[in-house]
């Protein structure tokens, strides 16, 4: 009996425990030219989006949790075509590869805050969300002498009405995405135009593209992948105009 107590005791102490209403972003798949619905209110309400307008504008972001050598190669693509993209950075990225942030900023592209040690916000304290995306402003003006965009990704996608109530609050601006697909792998190479093929065969109006800097296959791809949304119509466009 004392056993079967337990364990309803600790069931019960689980369902407290986990976090009210939280919830893990993502996107199903969705046909070329059609746009995902991915407005949950709990974003748009509140200075969040997941995805812009819709006409031709799409816009290009990158999440930078650690360097994985291409980083440099992506940013060299970019200025050849004249793209600007938004470059999420974390503690790590910006500790370890300060040099890589300045060119980021030298060459025109905006840095968005990734927080600083990639917390999952559902799990935090509001003084705990504030503290590690502060942490990172700090750190990056005190690096750069620039002061850093009041824009943040949340880590890992992971939300909740209290946190992004907390963001708007504070006068931060949240950006999700609309088009995603797995090419956070640092070992895995596909190719065979991999990330070409998963972008265009996804590419709809107003699409928050992510990708992430550690992937092979991003790097090898980007040029055709630009080349390939501007020739579908599409022009690229800045976060801030979001």
């Amino acid at each position: 009996m004392k056993k079967i107590i337990k364990i309803i005791f600790l069931f019960v102490m689980m369902l407290v425990t986990l976090p009210v209403n939280a919830k893990g972003f993502g996107v199903g798949k969705n046909a070329k030219g059609i746009r995902p619905n991915v407005n949950d209110p709990i974003i748009t309400n509140n200075n969040g989006y997941a995805i812009g307008p819709d006409d031709n504008r799409v816009y290009l972001t990158f999440d930078c949790g650690y360097e994985n050598g291409y980083t440099a190669k992506i940013l060299d693509t970019l200025k050849e075509h004249n793209i600007k993209a938004c470059f999420f950075i974390t503690g790590h990225y910006l500790n370890s590869s300060p040099e890589l942030v300045k060119r980021m900023i030298n060459e025109g592209h905006l840095i968005g805050n990734h927080t600083y040690s990639h917390k999952d916000f559902t799990k935090s304290t509001n003084e705990e969300i504030i503290n590690d995306i502060t942490k990172l402003e700090k750190k990056y003006e005190e690096i750069t002498n620039e002061k850093m965009a009041k824009i943040v990704r949340p880590p890992r996608g992971e939300y909740d009405e209290k946190s992004q109530k907390l963001l708007a609050s504070n006068g931060y601006k949240s950006i999700f995405w609309s088009l995603a697909f797995v090419d956070w792998n640092k070992d895995t190479y596909n190719g065979n135009h991999y990330s070409y093929n998963k972008v265009m065969s996804r590419i709809h109006p107003g699409a928050i593209i992510l990708l992430h800097s550690v992937s092979k296959d991003n790097q090898e791809d980007l040029s055709d992948i630009i080349e390939g949304v501007i020739n579908e119509g599409y022009v690229f466009s800045s976060i801030n105009e979001l």
